[in-house]
Parts: C-alpha cells; sequence; structure tokens
C-alpha cells in the first residue's frame, strides 16, 4: 500500500544525516502528519514518544531532526506533528526532542546550541545531579 504522505514530503540529508522535507507550503498550527506504525514501551533511535508509557515507530517521524527551534511539535493525543509557524516547500521540518521525548534511547549534543539532548526526565536528572555532584566552593589563589 503506497503511503500517500510522501506527496506532502520527502526524506533526503539534512542538519542530522536524513532529514524531512516539505514539498508544499504549510500554515501555522496545520497538522504535518499523523503517525502511524507500531508501538513501543521503551524508547528506540527512531521512534516517537505518542503518550506516557509508548513510543512509535513511524516511517516519515522517525527521520525528523532535532532543532533547539523546532518548526513542528508533535500532539501526543493525535499522534500528529503540527506546524509551529508557516512552513515553506523545500523546508526541513524539525521538533524539539526535549520538549517531546521523556528519554532518549540514544542521548546526544545538539550541533546547534552544544546542549545535551537527554529527553525531558534525563535532562531534570542531570541538573539535579550536577548540582548534587558539584558543590559550589569558593576558590582561593595560592601564590
Amino acid at each position: 500500500m503506497k503511503d500517500h504522505r510522501f506527496q506532502s514530503f520527502t526524506i533526503r540529508v539534512g542538519i542530522q544525516g536524513f532529514g524531512v522535507f516539505a514539498l508544499k507550503n504549510f500554515k501555522k498550527g496545520k497538522i504535518l502528519f499523523r503517525m502511524r506504525g507500531k508501538t513501543y514501551r521503551t524508547p528506540t533511535r527512531t521512534s516517537v514518544q505518542v503518550d506516557k508509557k509508548r513510543h512509535m515507530e513511524d516511517v516519515i517521524a522517525g527521520h525528523l531532526n532535532h532543532n533547539c527551534h523546532p518548526n513542528a511539535k508533535v500532539y501526543r493525543g493525535l499522534r500528529s506533528f503540527v506546524a509551529l509557524r508557516d512552513i515553506h516547500a523545500g523546508e526541513e521540518i524539525t521538533f524539539d526532542y526535549n520538549k517531546n521525548e521523556d528519554r532518549l534511547s540514544e542521548p546526544f549534543v545538539c550541533a546547534c546550541c552544544q546542549r545535551n539532548i537527554l529527553g525531558k526526565k534525563n535532562q531534570r536528572l542531570a541538573r539535579l545531579q550536577g548540582k548534587i555532584r558539584t558543590p559550589k566552593v569558593k576558590a582561593e589563589v595560592v601564590e
């Protein structure tokens, strides 16, 4: 069965390996596509979290790259990606992994801002551990 979503998108080399690019213009607030595929209890490298305990493997969503200033957002209840702003034909579709995913199976350092991309829960844990492990100590100059 042919996936008609590919009338609006193509997958090609993007900002981080392969990415998803719009083949037409989309207005802010428009549903870009609905995800479909198998769901899993744990995240994979290409899955997208669709509720508190499930992650979906979708052929298009699995190729969406992270961006700290994304043009799309996941609406978990609808299992859809929605445009955060107007998107023009030829533009790469991106979303912020740290805002949607609780945990990533393969955390990484963002190419644009050098932040750790870990997922929401891991991000909070890392901050907490950083505060516990690195107490503020006043440095003294020794001559």
